[in-house]
């Protein structure tokens, strides 16, 4: 396939696992807000799914929920190697961070309102991949426009800033 021809069919795929989350079909994702409660973005190896179904029940992250954290700073990371996102990886999810994760949504046919919410994060924990130990996850993104590495310890996601790995917390912004 040519590169446009690729865009199209991740862009399909990415609308029919929107559409199967949001219409209760033949996939669902976990309820909204387990993770918010654990105080970071977490997840677990389940089965033949792995790593592609960890951020399913993350969120919001978005100017009103956990705007200021270092939950938004993981997402930061995810948009830049998207290459939506050019900005500092801050922690705020300030009008930059929000336009970016607009333009995400719209890549991947989801509702573009700036949120990222569960829908938002199960579309982009399809690009996650274990490299083989269920600690070490990379986060590719489509075509290979970019990576970013986290690891998963304890079954919570952390992420490399600022000369420190640093837990992917939905409460503190220290570190950014």
């Amino acid at each position: 396939m040519k590169g446009h021809e690729l865009r199209l069919s991740k862009r399909i795929t990415g609308a029919f696992i929107t559409a199967a989350i949001v219409c209760g079909g033949v996939m669902s994702a976990p309820s909204a807000g387990a993770s918010v409660a654990s105080g970071s973005i977490s997840g677990a190896d389940w089965g033949n799914a792995g790593v592609r179904n960890d951020w399913g029940d993350e969120g919001p992250l978005d100017y009103n929920s956990h705007d200021y954290s270092r939950a938004v700073a993981l997402w930061q990371l995810v948009l830049r190697a998207e290459g939506f996102y050019t900005g500092a990886i801050d922690c705020d999810f300030g009008p930059a961070t929000t336009e970016a994760t607009r333009d995400f949504q719209r890549w991947y046919g989801l509702t573009a309102d700036g949120s990222a919410g569960p829908n938002t994060l199960s579309v982009a924990d399809n690009s996650l991949q274990d490299l083989g130990n269920q600690r070490d996850i990379r986060y590719v993104a489509w075509e290979g426009m970019g990576s970013v590495d986290f690891r998963r310890i304890n079954g919570v996601y952390h992420f490399y800033l600022n000369g420190a790995w640093r837990t992917a917390s939905y409460t503190s912004a220290s570190g950014c």
